[in-house]
């Protein structure tokens, strides 16, 4: 059995995990409403801006979704006329979604609003204290896979 100190700690950890995350989320509420996205919407167009056309499969794999939960992105994404859905021509199975000339725009668009919101948020963490959230975060999430 873990010492008591140690299972408090643990949980403090998760607290501060869960509240931050939600926390960041609120923060940037405002600039998704302000371009008609959803948090889901916008690391799905920014994912295949980056990335390129990708499979449903590799998509969920790099934006952790859930499969109903993007599904239904997807669908809302297609609607909009931000992405296209088109048949793998190596393997008819799969289906490669890839931006539109919009998404590309849509993306080039909401950017700097992205960027000046993230300058807002970490305004308060120096350099330093940047690269030293994302090694420890990075090397939590190393465990964990």
């Amino acid at each position: 059995m873990k010492p008591p100190t140690q299972n408090r700690a643990n949980q403090t950890l998760v607290l501060a995990l869960l509240r931050s995350q939600q926390r960041f989320m609120r923060a940037m509420g405002p600039a998704f409403r302000s371009a008609n996205l959803t948090a889901s919407q916008w690391d799905t167009l920014e994912t295949l801006s980056n990335k390129g056309p990708l499979s449903v499969n590799d998509l969920m794999r790099l934006t952790l979704s859930s499969s109903g939960n993007l599904d239904v992105v997807v669908k809302n994404l297609v609607q909009a006329g931000f992405i296209e859905k088109a048949v793998d021509e190596k393997d008819r199975r799969v289906r490669v979604l890839c931006l539109t000339s919009e998404g590309h725009q849509k993306v080039a668009d909401f950017m700097p609003t992205h960027n000046r919101t993230l300058d807002e948020i970490f305004s308060h963490l120096n350099a330093q204290q940047k690269r030293e959230t994302i090694t420890i975060l990075n090397r939590f999430r190393k465990a964990l896979d």
